[in-house]
């Protein structure tokens, strides 16, 4: 058996900045890049983010690909062929991939592009409001070595009260009997179903729990309306699977999730167990590991535990203001225009890093910007950023200000709207134009908004 000192040489030597443990597909995740960023920094395991251009140049170094959420087929687009190739031969070569939402629906069969790796195919909804469903479903889990015993005892084994966190979530098409898969698709192992509302569940901005029961049913029986989400009869939440000597992990719960001690029980799980090469490199040491950034040596998941991530908040872990100043003023723009928002019944808090909202308002974008620049706030300063925000703050300033002042007044323009009602004298043909000039569409982005965001993405991949 190795000693401390050759387990940790071996280590280092296996795991180096040039092939970090966990890559993160970056494109097409405006939020939800964020989100898995943040928790996997917690994980004390090294990581680096890449673009689908990385992709396209060769081999993926990492043992882990974590492709967040977002729309599949924007990050198939972005992919195009040869990243979409890229990616299969990693998994196929022994390689995890963990996907999560719109990451899910990119490992999926489909005929408009895909991975392909997972023989089942994408589901629709009918009735777009049941796609508007975000907060924690009750769930079943499954026995399964990539779920903590404790969760799952024995064999098709449920826990009662599991709840396991959905934003926005997509559909697997499980097929009725067994389909015909290539010679790489091995079969397709269901970790997890819906089962029942949980204590934050909504429909768009309805809190579901809080709603009569009795008002439900005469919403069904008056005006045909049904709000009680279709997935949650039973449908899989989570999937597993091999393609070639590699694993998929695919997920419409966002098991990354900051504060779902569950979820995070099972993400940290899954990493470690995909991981249970590398945990024979350090099974005789204490504290051996990359830290977040790949510099130093932590304890990390492999042999510290509880994993239970929390939002990482610049605000709240000091009261010491962030080094980029033009950044720093404007987060706290962007924190008044969050407050006029909720003051007009358009925005209202979720958690710290979400806010729900009314339907007609883009919430995924302005969520996405709002998160994007509080992380900023985080980034250490080097040679390369110091430049960048010479060279490109001003620009930054003047868009982030013109947003700012358009936005603010868009909301207020929604609401006067929703006041006055179809004998309004503000057209909504005027109205949804200015929306598109901010916010470009629903899930590509785009607009103001768009290029802040690119701005924001350019300054994270800024490292030294």
């Amino acid at each position: 058996m190795q000693n401390s000192s050759e387990t940790k040489d071996t280590f280092i030597q296996n795991f180096s900045l040039k092939a970090p443990i966990i890559n993160i597909l970056w494109d097409a995740a405006p939020l939800w890049g964020h989100l898995v960023l943040n928790a996997v920094i917690q994980t004390g395991l090294s990581y680096a983010l890449i673009r689908s251009e990385d992709c396209k140049q060769g081999d993926i170094q990492a043992k882990i690909l974590i492709v967040p959420g977002g729309s599949g087929r924007l990050k198939a687009s972005k992919l195009g062929k040869k990243g979409i190739e890229t990616v299969r031969k990693f998994v196929e070569n022994g390689g995890t991939y963990i996907g999560f939402c719109g990451g899910a629906g990119l490992a999926l069969t489909d005929e408009n592009g895909g991975l392909g790796i997972c023989p089942w195919g994408r589901n629709f909804y009918k009735n777009r409001m049941q796609h508007l469903v975000s907060g924690h479903i009750v769930s079943t889990l499954y026995d399964d070595e990539l779920i903590p015993k404790n969760l799952a005892p024995s064999e098709l084994a449920c826990t009662q009260g599991i709840e396991l966190p959905v934003w926005w979530p997509g559909k697997f098409q499980e097929p009725e009997t067994e389909i015909a898969r290539d010679s790489l698709q091995g079969p397709v192992r269901v970790l997890a179903r819906y089962k029942d509302m949980g204590k934050d569940l909504h429909v768009a901005d309805l809190p579901m729990q809080k709603l009569p029961a009795s008002a439900l049913e005469d919403w069904h029986t008056l005006y045909g309306v049904t709000l009680r989400p279709n997935l949650l009869d039973g449908q899989p939440a989570i999937l597993t699977g091999t393609f070639g000597k590699g694993q998929y992990i695919i997920s419409y719960s966002h098991l990354e999730t900051p504060d779902s001690p569950v979820a995070n029980e099972i993400f940290a799980h899954m990493l470690c167990t995909s991981l249970k090469n590398v945990d024979s490199y350090i099974s005789d040491a204490t504290s051996v590991a990359f830290d977040s950034k790949g510099k130093g040596l932590v304890k990390n998941i492999l042999n510290t535990k509880p994993y239970l991530p929390t939002w990482i908040n610049p605000y709240k872990e000091s009261t010491s203001q962030s080094h980029w100043t033009i950044l720093n003023e404007f987060y706290g723009k962007l924190e008044d225009l969050f407050r006029l928002g909720v003051d007009l019944h358009l925005l209202f808090f979720r958690t710290e890093w979400l806010y729900g909202w009314h339907n007609a308002v883009p919430g995924s974008q302005l969520n996405a910007l709002r998160v994007a620049l509080l992380r900023s706030l985080l980034l250490p300063s080097n040679a390369r950023r110091e430049k960048y925000m010479l060279e490109h703050g001003m620009h930054f300033a003047e868009n982030m200000l013109l947003f700012i002042t358009s936005a603010e007044s868009w909301l207020l323009a929604r609401r006067l709207s929703e006041t006055l009602g179809e004998a309004g004298m503000i057209p909504l043909p005027i109205l949804n134009a200015q929306k598109q000039e901010l916010f470009g569409k629903h899930m590509a982005g785009g607009g103001l908004y768009g290029i802040l965001l690119e701005w924001l993405d350019e300054f994270l991949f800024l490292e030294s």
